[in-house]
């Protein structure tokens, strides 16, 4: 890639364009499919995938901060797809997890959210599939446990 700047040679660059294009698709994915934000499906998906969790557990999953995880449980569980439930390792905390329409919703969040991915790594082999999967696992690895 020959850049003026160089700006666009750079890894984080490419990374924050590619995040912006995945990112516009999903959102309106999304929102056409399920009336979700792209934050909410995510927050959805996390809570079908690592089941009941507290609000600051599925946030972290999510990689959402505390504010917006909790924003995010109080939009689906008024749209009836999470429910709180009292924990009872922490009584004064919640646990969120999935309501019947919740585990249907994931269920198609989650299946667009793959074939979303699936449509933009289409331009890639199977063989630059598994190495790309491999540097990204190397990548976060090095990142340690989510923020």
């Amino acid at each position: 890639m020959t850049a003026k700047n160089g700006i666009e040679e750079l890894f984080t660059y490419r990374l924050h364009v590619l995040k912006k294009h995945t990112d516009r698709a999903l959102t309106e994915a999304f929102a056409a499919a399920l009336a979700l934000t792209l934050t909410e499906a995510r927050f959805l998906i996390s809570v079908g995938a690592f089941g009941p969790l507290s609000v600051s557990e599925l946030g972290r999953v999510s990689n959402l901060d505390r504010s917006q995880a909790s924003r995010a449980t109080d939009v689906l569980e008024r749209k009836g797809l999470l429910a709180k439930t009292s924990n009872e390792a922490d009584a004064r905390g919640v646990l969120v997890a999935l309501t019947a329409k919740g585990r249907s919703t994931w269920r198609r969040a989650t299946a667009i959210s793959k074939a979303g991915n699936d449509a933009f790594l289409a331009v890639l082999s199977e063989h630059e599939r598994e190495v790309l999967g491999t540097v990204l696992a190397k990548l976060v690895g090095q990142c340690g446990e989510a923020d």
